[in-house]
């Protein structure tokens, strides 16, 4: 069985027939009109039962023992290696590989925003620690003048100097974070959801037709949704009743049919419209905060304000977070400063030349680079 998915005792089994043998069944007698009855318990393998174990594998990836990973950085790691090993495993699995790509971008923009914030909060606590060091030399009514430590404002001018946004330290009473650093740990929160849930989502997918067939999984993929309705197995679902979970997307199975009949370059793209429309639009690009950062971030960056704070709209198809804009392994958004990334027309066509680049330098000389990128993300190497 395929080395990038755990081995399950369903793997093997027939769907809809007895799953152990009916001498090894729980046998009772239970009284039906006056008589005896025996009633044998046979479990019979089902669609949901399938569902709900490539579910489990998945959550186990980023939830261990049923806790999500708190770190959404090593979240992120994890899932980037599940994606690379992937298409690593089954070259077919192409969209996987894109992704393993993308979702390393993400992770580059949940290190920009945490530095971002942190920076912000090492100017201010040194600001604070400044003012604390100052020693009184004059003083009267209503005016105190006083001398700070050499080596406290030496600290204030380097933390400043490393501040993205020195200026912007703006707090109100009793709150910890500025304005600034509460709109980066908004794009950081909103980044983690969409990476987590699009992961929980595709994930499964890929399981059961590897395992299963395609016949199997056409079969059975109405059911999917169904695993939610029992209780004792709550499904890992971080966007709740944004997008129902398990839903008969028909990009799903377009892609997977396109998979099976070897048009692996049209599966990616019904994968991308599923990933994209279905659900990473309702789960962030929806939130109108997050549009206006998104905005403000790309239309910084376009026109060179605020060197150093906005972040490029790209993916590099590489194990690092940057390349020049010139290496052909970068795709980038664009340069209309009025573009909007949370604009599903806008963000598709994006999309879809990140999937024709890696499809193209996957049947040219580049291919090797690829490999070795998927490689060192497979084996969780950190995205830098």
């Amino acid at each position: 069985m395929s080395q990038c998915f755990k081995d399950h005792e369903c793997d093997e089994q027939e769907l809809h027939k007895n799953t152990k043998p009916i001498s090894e069944c729980k046998s009772y007698f239970t009284e039906e009109n006056g008589r005896k009855v025996k009633i044998t318990e046979v479990p019979i393998l089902g669609c949901e039962c399938i569902w709900r174990t490539y579910q489990k594998e998945a959550e186990d990836i980023v939830a261990p023992g049923g806790k999500l990973i708190a770190n959404p950085v090593e979240r992120n790691k994890r899932i980037n290696a599940a994606y690379a090993a992937l298409w690593l495993d089954d070259h077919r699995f192409q969209w996987a590989g894109l992704a393993a790509f993308a979702s390393k971008q993400v992770g580059c923009g949940l290190l920009h925003a945490a530095d971002s914030v942190g920076r912000i909060q090492k100017e201010h606590d040194a600001a604070q620690r400044m003012t604390q060091s100052a020693k009184p030399i004059f003083s009267m009514p209503g005016l105190n003048i006083g001398k700070v430590d050499d080596k406290a404002q030496k600290d204030w001018e380097q933390a400043r100097q490393n501040n993205p946004i020195p200026t912007a330290d703006v707090r109100r009473t009793g709150e910890t974070y500025s304005a600034a650093q509460q709109q980066f740990m908004h794009v950081y929160d909103m980044l983690a959801l969409g990476n987590t849930t699009l992961f929980l989502d595709v994930f499964p997918l890929h399981a059961f037709y590897k395992k299963r067939g395609l016949q199997e999984f056409k079969q059975c993929f109405p059911a999917r949704k169904k695993i939610t309705d029992n209780p004792k197995f709550p499904v890992l679902w971080p966007i709740g009743g944004k997008v129902q979970f398990g839903q008969n997307f028909e990009e799903i199975l377009q892609a997977f049919e396109a998979i099976e009949a070897g048009q692996i370059a049209t599966g990616v793209e019904w994968l991308a419209r599923h990933e994209q429309k279905n659900i990473l639009q309702p789960a962030m690009y929806s939130n109108p905060q997050l549009v206006t950062l998104l905005r403000g971030n790309h239309a910084a960056y376009v026109t060179d304000m605020l060197s150093g704070v906005p972040e490029a709209v790209q993916v590099t198809l590489a194990s690092e977070c940057r390349l020049p804009e010139t290496d052909p392994r970068t795709v980038g958004f664009g340069n209309n400063p009025l573009a909007n990334l949370a604009d599903l027309n806008q963000r598709m066509p994006f999309v879809l030349r990140a999937a024709k680049r890696f499809d193209d330098m996957l049947h040219n000389l580049n291919r090797s680079l690829l490999e070795q990128s998927l490689q060192r993300i497979a084996a969780g190497h950190s995205v830098r």
